[in-house]
């Protein structure tokens, strides 16, 4: 049930909703924010737990009201809105109930399609999980299709190729990694963080997270961006003590924006799934009338799109034109 929820929920074709529709769920109320064939995430102020289920009922302006049989895949604080929570769900209902609200939705220009498939989200192990490193014992904190982060007793080279093992339920894993970046962990300064990129098995990986999912030990980590986002911003204001003022222009967000566009290129792809949203964004009439400075301009709307559309368009538009 829920290997099958890794592997797929995030692989079919999800609509951003706009505004979020009014729902009931477990008898508490929601706001659903997107949907798909497959599942929907919705945000909410009771918690939820892993694996209940209950009906999703929608509330659609022109429609019957639409119950989902639904199961809770996973659920985290939401990091937009302190005591507040955001859950994803599996639903259960015929492909073409969902076809049919869908259509309805994107008649009434209240959807927007995500152009990429994000099939390779990251999971936070709580507890950690046991493995070896080339055959040294290690603790893997976060793991993805396509990569992992482990917890080690000595830094490992940049580069590096090895091979991480772990066992999860029957399945014993054996998968060629190599090491993107290391750091000592602030809390324990013994100890070593490194992240690894595999490129092998992404099938049997996700696998191996739907496993520790249905045993209520790995969850969906949603504060990547939050915490990279907080990390830059706080750069910005140390830099803008130092920088002189900007003409026209508050020294604080022109840094922002420029540290935003250096991380953007040092990744490119990250930088790619922006610019893909920035795409879909300028055929969106709503968002030309809300950022006619920048309407045409993919690079500054991604940038736009990476702030959460915190910084005025206008302010974007002129730094992307100094030089």
């Amino acid at each position: 049930m829920y290997e099958a929820a890794a592997r797929s929920l995030r692989t079919a074709e999800r609509f951003l909703i706009a505004p979020a529709l009014n729902g009931r769920f477990a008898a508490s109320p929601v706001l659903v924010s997107d949907i798909s064939v497959k599942g929907a995430r919705f945000r909410h102020a009771q918690p939820v737990e892993m694996g209940q289920k209950s009906l999703l009922q929608i509330a659609i302006e022109g429609l019957p009201p639409t119950n989902f049989e639904a199961v809770v895949v996973w659920t985290k604080p939401d990091p937009l809105a302190a005591g507040r929570f955001m859950s994803g769900v599996r639903t259960y209902v015929e492909p073409a109930v969902i076809d049919g609200v869908l259509a309805h939705l994107q008649k009434m220009q209240r959807t927007t399609r995500i152009e990429e498939l994000r099939s390779t989200d990251r999971f936070d192990l709580s507890p950690a999980m046991e493995g070896e490193w080339n055959g040294a014992e290690v603790r893997i904190e976060n793991l993805s299709a396509r990569g992992a982060r482990i917890e080690t007793p000595r830094p490992l080279a940049a580069s590096a190729t090895g091979t991480l093992t772990f066992a999860v339920a029957q399945l014993n894993i054996s998968v060629t990694a190599a090491v993107a970046w290391t750091s000592m962990k602030a809390v324990n300064p013994s100890m070593y963080r490194s992240g690894l990129i595999i490129d092998e098995k992404p099938e049997l990986l996700r696998l191996a997270i739907g496993h520790l999912c249905e045993a209520g030990t790995a969850s969906l980590d949603t504060h990547s961006l939050a915490l990279k986002l907080k990390v830059i911003r706080a750069r910005a204001r140390q830099l803008a003590s130092y920088a002189n003022e900007m003409p026209g222009l508050p020294t604080e967000q022109y840094l922002l924006i420029q540290c935003v566009r250096e991380e953007l290129r040092l990744n490119p792809e990250e930088a790619m799934h922006w610019y893909r949203r920035a795409r879909l964004t300028i055929a969106d009439p709503a968002t030309r009338a809300a950022a006619p400075a920048i309407a045409d301009h993919p690079d500054a709307l991604a940038v736009w799109e990476y702030l959460d559309r915190s910084i005025d368009p206008s302010i974007i538009g002129r730094t992307f034109e100094l030089p």
